[in-house]
């Protein structure tokens, strides 16, 4: 990378940062948040790990570490702001040393510049990249089962690869690979696939059983602690409650909202990305075109059979998740189910710009007008961003500060039960709604409620 260019790409994941600043500050508690808060405040953090393996879902690590959160800083959304942001820090981190294990394990050295401008960029790609960037990166209890599951992902790679302290690494390893397991089903599913995988492949390599073992201790133990994680995360008994409100799944039938999923990922998703793919990933183009004069076994295939190859695997692992999604929920998913999609694009299109940089596909010009344009529709969009969602997530923020600062003031003042009906909130752009419903039975106005404790029931003006 010449110096003009990371100048300028720091330019634009600094206005990044500052996007992700703006709108945590905007940020606010939304719907589930409360039930939690209110759970956690009344039965402890054990006991709403114990109320949700038993009667909605196993997801018992995630709980837990929510649990905390929520015991500690209740309704007082100021203390949560930070945590989007954290959470893109602790991912970005993670790259950053992942880049630097990968890279001495192959003989080749990447400057800090260059690994902090890849993790960088690569972030700023998972976050354009979301299905849904408000449920994906704020809102704060569906962090630690999505995001908080692909972070933990890429430290135990880190992890994993670290040669330096055997002990406290596998240690660390295995503690990430347990919260991996005890928070997304699909998600460790998906993961557990890959590590067999990698054993198998291992397996095959060695001569017999006792030096896969002692070559491959570190894997194995992580391995079965994962395992274990997944098998009390499946054997929950809330799993099979909540399963009983999906319809009957059907083997076959899930093939269709398989390719249901395939044209939404292709026609309504992909199409309107492309732009973020071009400014976020052409960095690890020229990250690989530093290397091009090095030659590494490693990169021994062309650049069209690795792309082919890469791409086949890509549409596989698609087709994998696709498919336990639509077996699982007998439809194709929520945006935050889908933030697994995002995770996978981003790596496959970093992976896919790298190495035609390293194999010096584009010529000159092509490179320079990938350089240049880049750069401009980068801060093009940031800014555009930055205008465009400061008035709309102040505006929301502000109109639901005076909800709350009216609901909790009624609530000293009235005695009894009765309804009272609430304006609408604003569009949250990029943000993650707190609205509720029209009904009051509905779950958003149950939840309000609760977490606010208040002597009466709220509905929605319409």
């Amino acid at each position: 990378m010449s110096k003009s260019y990371s100048k300028q790409l720091t330019f634009i994941l600094a206005l990044f940062v500052c996007l992700l600043l703006m709108l945590c500050y905007f940020n606010r508690l939304a719907t589930d948040d409360y039930y939690f808060i209110w759970d956690v405040r009344h039965n402890g953090i054990i006991g709403n790990v114990k109320s949700q393996y038993m009667e909605w879902c196993g997801r018992f690590a995630a709980t837990f570490a929510m649990g905390i959160i929520y015991k500690y800083f209740d309704i007082q959304y100021s203390y949560y702001m930070l945590f989007p942001l954290f959470s893109a820090v602790l991912l970005s981190t993670g790259i950053y040393f992942l880049l630097g294990n990968l890279s001495s394990k192959i003989s080749i050295t990447f400057t800090k510049s260059h690994k902090s401008l890849a993790a960088g960029s690569f972030t700023a790609l998972l976050y354009f990249l979301s299905i849904d960037i408000g449920e994906s990166w704020f809102w704060f209890c569906g962090l630690s089962s999505y995001l908080w599951s692909i972070i933990a992902f890429v430290w135990a790679c880190i992890f994993l690869s670290n040669t330096k302290h055997a002990l406290l690494s596998t240690l660390s390893a295995v503690i990430c690979f347990i919260y991996i397991g005890g928070s997304s089903e699909v998600y460790s599913a998906i993961y557990g696939l890959f590590f067999t995988i990698l054993l198998f492949r291992n397996y095959r390599k060695s001569e017999n059983i006792n030096l896969f073992i002692s070559s491959n201790k570190k894997l194995l133990i992580v391995y079965g602690a994962f395992a274990i994680s997944f098998i009390v995360f499946l054997i929950a008994p809330g799993n099979y409650l909540r399963d009983g409100l999906f319809p009957e799944h059907q083997f076959w039938y899930s093939f269709f909202i398989t390719a249901k999923s395939f044209v939404k990922f292709g026609i309504f998703y992909l199409p309107f990305k492309l732009s973020y793919i071009l400014v976020f990933a052409t960095p690890l183009l020229f990250l690989g075109n530093t290397l091009k004069s090095i030659d590494l076994k490693i990169f021994n295939l062309s650049f069209k059979s690795f792309f082919i190859k890469s791409s086949i695997l890509f549409i596989g692992v698609l087709f994998i998740f696709f498919f336990m999604v639509a077996y699982v929920m007998v439809e194709t998913g929520p945006p935050r189910m889908w933030f697994f999609v995002s995770f996978l694009l981003s790596i496959y299109c970093c992976i896919i710009s790298f190495y035609a940089g390293y194999k010096n596909v584009f010529n000159i010009k092509q490179v320079l007008f990938l350089k240049n344009g880049s750069i401009i529709l980068g801060i093009g969009l940031i800014v555009f961003h930055l205008i465009t969602q400061f008035p709309i997530a102040s505006k929301y923020s502000k109109a639901n500060d005076e909800r709350i600062e009216f609901i909790t003031d009624l609530n000293t003042k009235i005695e009894k039960d009765t309804l009272i009906y609430l304006s609408p909130l604003p569009s949250p752009g990029m943000l993650y709604s707190t609205e509720i419903a029209g009904d009051t039975n509905h779950f958003t106005n149950k939840e309000l409620r609760l977490g606010y404790e208040l002597k009466f029931h709220v509905a929605l003006r319409k």
